[in-house]
């Protein structure tokens, strides 16, 4: 790190801001601060150390100056590695209300490596650590190492034992491989344990599962599966005769229902009927209709038009009259107008110029009267202000005495800067003390409280085994009821399931039995009716057959006859006969003619005897036909109770049942004492296993307890030691400041700061309050120079204003004349009177113009009235003409129609009229009455044809139902069963899934556990650590030791023993070794600053750059001058571009051979703070 600039603004004994300019300051690489003691030498480290960390490498806390309210720093620096960077970080602090103690209000850290500002934080906390990540140290190891302030010079060279190693750890980066590893290591650890104990309690949870438990639930749900198959054929089977019967069903009961509908039909259709008629007169009252209302509209149009006309003529002859007077009236007004109103207007301009010359000699009175009063309260108030002014200047003298009295208070009450940083590590150790203290104690609660805990947890511990043994045994019995139960097994569901079977199976047989049984009977019942007919009606047949025979023979012997008789009525002698030919006839009375209608009745009776014949013929066919179907029907049933086997016939229904619900019942109690046993097996399982993980975890927390005990020992040996050096500090510090309570001295110089803080603030109220008198008095006096212009400007404004007031009245009496009697002798207008004149004007021109203007309106709406009147009678009468022709013609047309529509009367037709709703309504209730009439025979005709001779009876459908329900309760009850043991495998096929998986993780667990168990041993004690410390230490001491021999002559050498403590090595002496606590102030001087050296030149900043800067703060007033001689110039040699060496003296002989110097004045009272500039030699 190299520093370009830093900024401090009201920081210990700087109050205006103070720039130092570091590439002017390390030009030659060598440098020194300079100046007496309190100038704020050491305060420059102090504002570096404030810049990067929020605070400063001594601890103080009251580093703000008590004149400032607020502290700016600001520190610019490059970091030189393989690319250079630039960064600039800024804080403001302000002190605390309550505390006093400064707190950060603003903080910022910028790279500007390329002149482009990024901000890399904007927060206290995140700044701080932004600085520690680029350079790479902490504030502790930074004044150790590269900025070395008082006090902290010879710190690393005489630090031991877990300090030193603390050190060691920061400054080579080690953490990662200390207390960070072991931290890590330790969590990690304990985590395993922690993850190792669920894994051991989860896998008791897995004792009752196997892959030969899985095998056997496959079995048993092979079966299942193969049972529900079976069930479900058997269902199918049975759903099918279901919906046939439920069809048949369904039909009969939609055909019956149809029947009663076409019922109730019929019994509407005299309803229907008289709709019908009321329709047709309805809709020819609608066709006659509106020629009645159009021959009624126009007869009272014709009424109304007739009154009209006697009206319009009455109020005709009236507006007339009125006409005539308005236009009388109106010539009157107008000559009254034309004559009055120019008189009055000239008038009334008059008055109107005498008001506004009145107006504007008001206006000049008012300002007459405020210019006299301003001059009046100028002459006041130049009095008031001279007075004031006398008062301010005795308060300029008293505040400049006031002033010059604070200011030697205030010095006299300054305290050394050197005392307040003692008595600040006094307080701070002094805390640091009492908090050893108090962590010691309560080390040892903690202690007490843990063991007692511990205790607690072996008692918890005992009781959880007592329990975990009588639920063991609780278990062993459990599990021994189990197995006799399992053992005496009355029959699974499978052996139900047979029974259940067997018993439909029994049942179904009876009733098909009982049911074709039944079926034989009534077709044996309906056969014997069937023959009985049917012989009936053979024999029936056969009578009429042998009448028909007879009656034919006659109507044939009647038709020969007749036919016999026409021929020999038509035989002539002599010629042949057309039948037999013979020429000889007998004589014609030997035969004669048949009546026809003899003939006739014969042939009627033919024709009905033939009809009656056929209609048997077809009864007998129809007989035959149902004769043979039910005999079909009987030997087909009686092929299915073949069928149906003689087996079931030996079971008694009744017996098989009970059989099944004996069994049934024995299996539920069977499962229900299998299911309680197994449920209680299953809670005294997990109870056994929570209380094994309750024994683990009390184990595993009593483990860890006994580790917090070993821990809290060790920490309580640390507070120990600890508090034992502090107490040695402390001591030390109470012998050089004499002082014994450093709170009390503490509070003291707090007060004492308070008080000169209240007189700087006294002080810089009674110079603002000066500044404040010494402006009011020069503005006072300006205001008297003001007033006195004012003054003039106004008497002269008033006497101008007072001539124009004399002009303006006698303008007025010009304009008024006498004859208005307006002003009196005083020269003073009445104005009451000059306005009443013009309001009494105006009024008089208004009533003029409004009466004209009422009497013309009024002649203009009367002529109106009288025209539109003359139209509407003129339109009247011609329409009372178009009327009357409209009459008749329409009258006309009325009678046509009401005889076309065979109707007598108007009255008739209004009788009959309906709206056009109801007649649609009408419409729509016969068409629907037709189409559901059509609907319901269709729909009867179509179920018949359906049905097609089928029939189910109620018993039959109920037990149809039945036999469906019952079967789907078995396939339910069996598919609970399947996915039961389905649940079943899958719960056990996961859980062997998981258990495999533990086991895997546990394998692993052990396998890590193990590896971290051999690291612990490894990093234990922070041997590790300190190995590779001591490693780099001797590295450091060889470099020390070379600049150490360089700057002693040879003198002296430095080296590091086998547990990393520094020996000196005395070769004025043979090579003696010497501790370096036996070392004087000057030789420690040396060999600090040699190893100080050696380390800046070693450590990297972030393994790229090396530290550019080196300062020192002490130790030169330690030398003789012959040593100083030799430091001097070994200082002035180690110097180089890369390395800047800066020290803080008040020795004056050092000071002549630094070649740049940054030169420190002190702060003085009433100049301001601390002052620096830059000197070459």
């Amino acid at each position: 790190m190299r520093p370009i600039e830093l900024r401090v603004k009201g920081l210990n004994s700087f109050i205006e801001e103070q720039k130092i300019d570091f590439n002017k300051l390390t030009e030659r690489g060598f440098f020194g601060i300079f100046g007496p003691t309190g100038s704020g030498k050491s305060t420059i480290l102090d504002g570096i150390t404030l810049a990067l960390y929020g605070q400063v490498s001594r601890k103080s806390s009251n580093y703000i100056n008590t004149n400032c309210d607020s502290l700016n720093v600001s520190f610019k620096f490059q970091i030189s590695g393989i690319e250079k960077k630039i960064y600039v970080v800024s804080r403001e602090f302000k002190r605390d209300n309550k505390t006093g103690n400064p707190r950060t209000s603003k903080a910022k850290i910028i790279d500007k490596t390329n002149e482009i500002e990024e901000v890399l934080a904007d927060k206290a906390q995140k700044v701080t650590e932004k600085c520690e990540e680029i350079i790479g140290l902490g504030l502790e190891d930074f004044t150790r190492t590269v900025v070395l302030p008082q006090g902290k010079f010879s710190e690393f060279l005489k630090l031991e034992g877990k300090s030193r190693r603390e050190m060691l750890e920061r400054l080579f980066n080690l953490q990662k491989y200390g207390n960070i590893l072991s931290v890590k290591l330790s969590r990690e650890i304990s985590k395993e344990k922690t993850e190792s104990n669920l894994i051991t309690g989860e896998l008791k949870g897995y004792d009752e599962i196997s892959s030969e438990k899985l095998n056997l639930k496959n079995e048993e749900l092979e079966c299942a599966r193969n049972q529900l198959s079976n069930a479900n054929n058997e269902l199918k089977e049975i759903e099918k005769k279901y919906k046939s019967s439920e069809e048949i069903w369904n039909l009969q009961f939609e055909l019956n229902s149809y029947k009663e509908k076409e019922k109730v039909l019929n019994y509407k259709s005299s309803e229907i009927e008289e709709d019908k008629i009321k329709l047709k007169l309805a809709e020819a009252a609608l066709k006659v209709n509106p020629y009645v209302l159009a021959y009624e509209n126009t007869l009272n149009e014709g009424n109304e038009t007739q009154k009209e006309k006697e009206r319009l003529e009455i109020n005709f002859k009236k507006l007339k009259v009125e006409k005539e007077n308005s236009e009388k009236k109106l010539l009157e007004i107008t000559e009254k107008k034309d004559k009055e109103i120019p008189e009055l207007k000239l008038r009334e301009q008059k008055i109107n110029d005498v008001i506004e010359e009145k107006n504007k000699l008001d206006v000049l009175d008012k300002e007459i009267e405020e210019i006299s009063s301003k001059v009046q309260v100028l002459r006041e108030k130049y009095k008031k202000e001279k007075n004031n002014s006398l008062i301010i200047e005795d308060s300029i003298k008293n505040t400049t005495i006031n002033i010059k009295e604070l200011e030697e208070k205030f010095e006299s009450l300054k305290i050394d800067d050197e005392l307040k940083a003692k008595i600040q590590d006094g307080l701070l150790i002094t805390e640091k003390y009492n908090l050893f203290k108090k962590s010691i104690s309560n080390n040892k609660n903690k202690l007490t409280n843990i063991n007692k805990e511990i205790e607690n947890l072996k008692v918890n511990f005992y009781e959880l085994q007592k329990i975990y043994k009588v639920k063991s045994n609780s278990l062993n019995k459990n599990k021994d009821e189990l197995e006799n139960l399992i053992k005496y097994c009355p029959g699974n569901q499978e052996d139900l399931l047979i029974l259940q079977k067997n018993l439909t199976n029994c049942n179904e047989k009876w009733e098909k039995f009982n049911q074709y049984s039944d079926e034989i009977k009534k077709s044996k019942l309906l056969t014997e009716e069937l023959e009985e007919l049917l012989k009936k009606d053979k024999d029936k047949k056969s009578s009429i057959d042998n009448e028909l025979l007879d009656l034919k023979e006659k109507y044939k012997k009647c038709e020969i006859e007749n036919l016999a008789f026409k021929i020999r009525m038509n035989l002539k002698n002599g010629e042949a006969c057309p039948v037999c030919g013979s020429l000889e006839h007998g004589t014609k009375s030997k035969s004669k003619l048949i009546d026809d209608g003899i003939v006739n009745q014969l042939n009627n009776k033919i024709n009905d005897y033939e009809i009656n014949l056929k209609v048997l013929e077809q009864d007998i066919t129809i007989y035959n036909t149902k004769i043979n179907s039910e005999e079909e029907k009987i030997t087909e049933k009686n092929l299915q109770i073949e069928n149906l086997g003689e087996e079931f016939k030996n079971v008694v229904p009744k017996d098989l049942e009970n059989q099944f619900n004996r069994l049934k019942k024995d299996l539920e109690n069977y499962n229900s004492k299998k299911e309680m046993l197994e449920n209680t097996l299953i809670q005294l399982k997990e109870e056994n296993h929570k209380l094994e993980n309750d024994s683990e975890r009390i184990s595993t927390l009593i483990k860890e307890k006994e580790t917090q005990v070993n821990v809290i020992n060790e920490e309580l040996a640390i507070d120990i030691e600890e508090l034992n050096n502090t107490k040695g500090k402390l001591n030390i510090i109470i012998r050089e400041t004499n002082v014994s309570d450093f709170n009390k001295k503490s509070e003291e110089i707090v007060n004492i700061e308070k008080e000169r803080e209240i007189l700087s603030k006294k002080i810089k109220e009674f110079r603002i309050n000066l500044e404040t008198l010494i402006k009011e008095k020069d503005k006072l006096q300006e205001n008297l120079n003001l007033i006195t212009e004012e003054g003039t400007d106004a008497r002269t404004s008033l006497n101008e204003k007072n001539k124009n007031r004399e002009e303006k009245i006698k303008i007025i009496k010009d304009k008024l004349e006498k004859e208005f009697n307006l002003i009196d002798d005083s020269n003073n207008i009445d104005e009451n009177k000059l306005f009443m004149l013009l309001d009494s004007i105006k009024k008089e021109i208004e009533c003029i113009e409004k009466e004209f203007k009422s009497i013309h309106e009024l002649k203009d709406i009367i002529c109106i009235k009288y025209e539109n009147c003359n139209e509407k009678f003129i339109s009247i009468v011609a329409k009372e003409n178009q009327i009357i022709k409209r009459c008749e013609i329409e009258k006309e047309n009325l009678n046509k129609n009401l005889k076309s529509e065979n109707f007598e009367s108007i009255e008739e037709v209004k009788a009959n009229i309906i709206g056009f709703n109801d007649i649609e309504i009408l419409k729509a209730k016969i068409e629907k009455y037709k189409e559901d009439l059509s609907k319901i025979k269709g729909a009867i005709e179509n179920s018949v044809k359906k049905l097609n001779n089928r029939e189910v009876t109620e018993q039959q459908w109920i037990i149809i139902q039945n036999s469906v329900k019952e079967k789907k309760l078995e396939f339910e009850s069996l598919n609970e069963m399947k996915i039961k043991l389905e649940e079943e495998c899958k719960f056990i096929d996961n859980k062997l899934k998981e258990l495999k998986d533990l086991l895997i993780k546990k394998e692993k667990i052990d396998h890590k556990l193990a590896l971290l168990d051999d690291l612990d041993k490894l990093f234990k004690g922070k041997k590790f650590v300190e190995f590779v410390a001591i490693t780099q230490l001797k590295y450091i001491s060889m470099e020390a030791s070379k600049k150490l021999k360089e700057i002693t002559n040879g003198t002296y050498g430095l080296e590091v023993d086998e547990n990393g403590k520094f020996i000196i090595r005395d070769y004025k002496n043979g090579g003696a070794e010497r501790d370096a606590s036996t070392l004087s102030g000057g030789e420690t001087f040396l060999t600090s600053l040699a190893l100080a050296l050696a380390l800046s030149s070693q450590i990297q900043l972030k393994g790229t750059a090396p530290l550019e800067l080196f300062f020192l703060d002490e130790g030169f007033g330690t030398l003789d001058d012959n040593l100083l001689e030799v430091v001097m110039g070994s200082l002035e040699k180690l110097h180089n571009d890369k390395l800047k060496i800066g020290i803080i003296s008040h020795v004056e002989s050092i000071k002549n051979r630094v070649p740049v110097k940054l030169i420190l004045t002190p702060a003085e009272s009433g100049k301001g703070g601390s002052k620096v500039k830059i000197e070459r030699s």
